[in-house]
């Protein structure tokens, strides 16, 4: 296959070498990188010799029509009297611009394609049919697509290569917001029917290589700091009291969970128990729950949808004595009414007030993801396998493999190095050590103790 390949190149430049010498005298065929053809000649408007796409690929016909155009190219040179008549030929005769005009389309065309599609789509997490008048689609769309047309002054144009590199590199080369862009645009030039452009933002690497910093938070720091600013709750003003009590709750919950900060306002069984199929789930702030199992809905009481929305999760931490001290069941939970009318101060408002909740009351980290990643390490510290802490989490084993653990704590990493052997053995195991021991597995206790930690 590799001969058959070599064999065809070797007689694809045999054949322009050829149409190459065949070439009037000061108009020559130029290969780029084995695919595409230019001329290049000396430039009517500057008097300096350049090269310019003459719209052929490397190809038989490609070169055969190259060489065709190259004379034509030097006809026109001698004929024409200004640098813009001669461009004005060039770009309808050799570019063939009038012609692939007729397939070309405007900005305003492309994205108000790009709308069209986004709306009819579905939610890619929860396969939920997106709507004009959810707030999070309006803001996903806005973030995603509507931010990039903005960018451009005029809609009704054809895309160019300067309007795409200046919009571009509005963003710093490296960062996310770079790759993000090259992407939504890659795809508005693709959606152009202008492969120049495309061959363009082939030869740009987006890979991102610049990150903001993550903060982390051990259990240790986040302990401490809830018991410090639990304590003084007491001398504040009961309104500021009551305020701070409810963002240390999200905060506990966060932290506990694995809860993304605006799916605290989507729980469905705080005060409530929750059913289905049959399936019963007791209220959060029931005595008598002993699971703790959560419900998270797929919207928010302000009226937006979580990311992956309905889900079942439990708690990371299985030693019920830290569920008590953070006072699980002790409902606080905020209420946050939007003032704003823009989707995107709406989405993002009660995560914005926890943030800004955890600055006043000086917490060590302000990224509430911290506390999320927190919840996945002390899900692995406690013997929850990744399979499940993912499943808590609301997202995939891959994603948990490649981006939570990215984001460890050294403190709680240590602690759960440490302490991991203290964690319970595997059942089989446990017996085997127990017999070996000495121990009695048939006495009534030890039968008792056994099913009660292995839940058997």
């Amino acid at each position: 296959m590799k001969e058959n390949l070599s064999e065809n190149l070797d007689e694809l430049l045999d054949l322009f070498h050829r149409k190459r010498r065949q070439c009037p005298k000061g108009v020559n065929l130029i290969l780029s990188k084995n695919k595409y053809i230019s001329l290049q000649f000396v430039f009517p408007c500057s008097g300096k010799r350049r090269t310019k796409s003459c719209n052929a690929e490397f190809t038989e016909d490609g070169i055969i029509l190259a060489a065709a155009k190259a004379k034509k190219v030097k006809e026109a040179l001698d004929i024409f009297s200004t640098a813009s008549e001669f461009w004005e030929w060039y770009n309808k005769r050799i570019l063939e611009i009038n012609r692939v005009e007729k397939n070309l389309k405007t900005y305003k065309q492309i994205f108000q394609e790009i709308e069209k599609e986004y709306f009819d789509g579905f939610h890619r997490n929860t396969g939920r049919k997106r709507n004009r008048n959810n707030i999070s689609d309006q803001n996903s769309f806005k973030r995603t697509k509507e931010h990039y047309f903005k960018k451009f002054p005029k809609h009704d144009n054809y895309p160019s290569w300067n309007d795409i590199q200046e919009v571009l590199f509005s963003w710093k080369k490296g960062t996310k917001s770079f790759k993000d862009a090259y992407y939504f645009l890659k795809d508005l030039a693709k959606r152009s029917k202008n492969n120049d452009l495309v061959k363009a933002l082939n030869e740009i690497n987006p890979k991102q290589t610049v990150f903001s910093n993550a903060q982390s938070c051990s259990w240790e720091d986040f302990h401490n700091w809830h018991l410090q600013r639990y304590s003084e709750l007491g001398s504040l003003l009961p309104e500021v009291s009551e305020r701070r009590r409810g963002w240390l709750w999200v905060a506990s919950m966060c932290v506990m969970y694995g809860l993304r900060p605006s799916e605290v306002a989507a729980l469905e069984n705080l005060t409530k128990p929750w059913g289905k199929d049959g399936v019963t789930i007791p209220a959060i702030n029931d005595p008598s729950n002993e699971d703790m199992l959560l419900v998270v809905g797929e919207f928010t009481y302000f009226g937006t949808s979580t990311k992956t929305g309905q889900r079942i999760a439990r708690p990371m931490v299985t030693d019920k004595s830290l569920w008590d001290k953070l006072r699980l069941q002790d409902i606080r939970l905020p209420i946050y009414n939007p003032t704003s009318k823009k989707p995107e101060v709406v989405a993002r408002g009660f995560s914005d007030r926890l943030t800004q909740a955890l600055r006043r009351m000086k917490c060590p980290v302000t990224q509430a993801y911290a506390f999320r990643h927190l919840a996945n390490q002390l899900g692995e510290k406690y013997g929850i396998p990744q399979e499940i802490r993912a499943r808590i989490l609301g997202h995939s084993v891959a994603v948990n493999e490649s981006v939570y653990k990215k984001r460890k704590n050294l403190k709680t990493e240590i602690d759960l190095l440490l302490n991991h052997s203290r964690q319970p053995l595997d059942y089989e195991i446990a017996v085997g050590k127990i017999k070996s021991e000495g121990g009695n597995i048939a006495s009534p206790d030890m039968r008792m103790a056994l099913k009660t930690i292995y839940q058997i």
